[in-house]
């Protein structure tokens, strides 16, 4: 008789909970209530286009406001640890990037879990990062900017956006005789800018970012940081059409997630929604044109993806010898 009526009193709790839990599925989003979408880098980079495309979306979608705020700096720390850190209930959605697995790897007081302390939304899509050069740069090949900076005094340096630009920069030095001091800015924009401003000799910078510079003819690209072409930029050679050697292959990914603990229903919810935005003809054309390949996933696809790079990035440093001085 005991245990017939626990089993009963725990039943009765787990359907009360999966009641509440869908009653706030579908009261998700109150109208009244604007989203928070949390981008960790500076506007103009990729990160930030595909927040507001996105989020204009999602506005049309639900009757609500949507507000892009940009958090740089921290290698992505401040953003993501104010998504870590706010409410539960949907209205805060976070940005972010491959590059924030390599965090965890690369900063060794880094003071977040990428897998356990968010709850993930779905990935958007996957991209190459691209290294070049100032248009006006005399070098035209990765060959002859790796001998360049070989040569004595020539105090080269090069500008990331992030850890995953860097960690691509660090990879490609490790295994061939490319040089250059790391100066590292807080987004896409004012690494562009250093480059344009002919302060540093090369950059790797996302394709979105970088493709109106290029389109422009301010910028040179050399390589993209994969082992095959971009359909987007088929002229640019691939890391093994310069010779790079090693099996590794570098690019980023775009994705939304929630702090953990979200409601699973409002974050099948915003999955489902953010899956049919991606599916639409306009949004595709618009993402595809940044050379952004579309990537719709479940959420538990995306946390997986996360673990990979987590693995990836540990494997990868370790065989590097890598020191990011952290």
């Amino acid at each position: 008789m005991y245990l017939r009526k626990a089993f009963l009193s725990v039943l009765t709790a787990t359907v009360g909970i999966l009641a509440a839990s869908t009653a706030v599925g579908q009261e998700y989003p109150k109208n009244d209530k604007p989203i928070n979408i949390i981008v960790p880098f500076a506007p103009g980079g990729a990160s930030d286009i595909l927040a507001r495309l996105i989020g204009q979306k999602l506005s049309e979608a639900w009757g609500t406001n949507v507000i892009v705020q940009n958090k740089p700096g921290g290698d992505m720390v401040i953003a993501l640890q104010q998504v870590a850190r706010s409410d539960k209930d949907g209205y805060t959605i976070g940005l972010t990037t491959s590059s924030f697995a390599l965090n965890k790897v690369a900063k060794k007081d880094f003071p977040m879990d990428p897998v356990t302390d968010f709850a993930f939304i779905g990935l958007i899509g996957q991209s190459p990062y691209l290294l070049s050069v100032n248009a006006d740069s005399k070098y035209k090949t990765f060959k002859e900017l790796e001998n360049a900076s070989r040569e004595k005094n020539s105090n080269f340096s090069y500008a990331s956006c992030c850890f995953g630009t860097y960690f691509s920069a660090e990879m490609i030095k490790s295994v061939t005789k490319l040089d250059g001091v790391h100066i590292p800015y807080k987004g896409s924009t004012p690494a562009l800018n250093a480059i344009l401003g002919k302060d540093v000799e090369y950059i790797i910078d996302t394709t979105t970012a970088s493709k109106s510079f290029i389109n422009s003819g301010k910028i040179r690209p050399l390589m993209v940081t994969t082992r095959k072409r971009s359909n987007a930029l088929p002229d640019v050679p691939s890391l093994n059409d310069a010779g790079i050697p090693g099996d590794f292959d570098i690019g980023v990914w775009y994705g939304f997630t929630f702090p953990a603990g979200t409601p699973t229903e409002i974050v099948k919810k915003a999955n489902s929604t953010l899956n049919k935005i991606l599916a639409m003809p306009d949004v595709k054309a618009k993402i595809e044109g940044f050379d952004i390949e579309v990537t719709p996933s479940t959420p538990e696809k995306m946390s997986e993806r996360v673990s990979k790079d987590l693995q990836m990035y540990t494997s990868a440093t370790k065989s590097a010898k890598l020191n990011f001085g952290q």
